[in-house]
């Protein structure tokens, strides 16, 4: 059945068209005949068809109904399992038996990206490689580039390492988007640096500590997460750190170096 396949605004398509950038990103895959593969958003398949032929078992994970239909009737067979699943709340430990190891690619939706990537990264059976297409400036996020650092850098990097593989030009693709892409490499750690039971404590002081992001980082961990001048002050200077400088200018080992001695003067001053 032949079924009209248009992109969607509103799931954020782009279909990727230029063979050296699918070449690209195949190769930054390194796969082998072994390989357990997730792709999220197959899209038309244009990395599906060459991925395939390469790997063991292949798992592709799309949305949008025509086309989940479209590349189910392409490409199911014993070995290729396409999904029907939300990206962003997908359990991929259901469907990947024996919890075996796996390498996730995908061109991601630009509005949805930050989501489904933590949603693998957060999960405890993780893949051992991720290669994926976003927007330019949240790679730029994402890898932790300086003038571009934030929260979502420092969340990212608890996780993870990451890199900026190569930026893509918009007309790679069709409908061509707005802004330019980049492929970056994220390789999960095999322990996060901030304990388990600490992350969600540790991720809502660097969200309450980029609320000002123009106001000293003093102010600013003290305004964000209402906690006196004077207890911020003294943990900056026993960790090092310039009282002076801006969120951004923080890396996520800084992050750590203030969150545990900060919590601990706050119980100490609460007893």
């Amino acid at each position: 059945m032949k079924r009209r396949i248009y992109a969607k605004k509103s799931l954020g398509q782009h279909y990727l068209r230029d063979k050296n950038i699918k070449s690209r990103i195949i190769k930054s895959l390194a796969l082998n005949q072994n390989d357990t593969v997730v792709e999220i958003g197959c899209g038309r398949g244009a990395l599906t068809a060459l991925i395939i032929e390469k790997v063991l078992t292949f798992y592709g994970i799309e949305l949008d109904e025509n086309l989940f239909m479209n590349l189910r009737e392409k490409y199911q067979s014993e070995n290729v399992e396409i999904i029907n699943k939300d990206a962003r709340s997908i359990n991929i430990s259901e469907f990947i038996e024996n919890n075996n190891s796996y390498k996730f690619v995908g061109n991601l939706p630009y509005n949805q990206a930050n989501k489904i990537i933590l949603n693998f990264l957060q999960n405890d059976f993780q893949p051992e490689i991720m290669i994926v297409m976003v927007q330019l400036e949240v790679a730029q996020r994402i890898a932790g580039i300086p003038k571009f650092r934030g929260y979502l850098s420092a969340i990212i990097d608890t996780y993870c390492e990451s890199k900026i593989l190569f930026k893509v030009n918009s007309k790679a693709f069709y409908p061509e988007p707005k802004v330019e892409s980049a492929v970056i490499q994220l390789i999960p750690r095999k322990t996060p640096l901030i304990n388990k039971q600490d992350i969600n404590d540790f991720f809502n002081f660097i969200a309450n500590s980029f609320v000002s992001r123009r106001k000293t980082i003093l102010n600013s961990l003290s305004m964000g997460n209402k906690i006196s001048k004077e207890i911020i002050l003294k943990v900056l200077q026993d960790v090092g750190i310039e009282s002076q400088l801006r969120p951004q200018n923080l890396n996520t080992e800084d992050w750590i170096k203030i969150f545990y001695p900060t919590r601990k003067l706050i119980k100490i001053n609460e007893r």
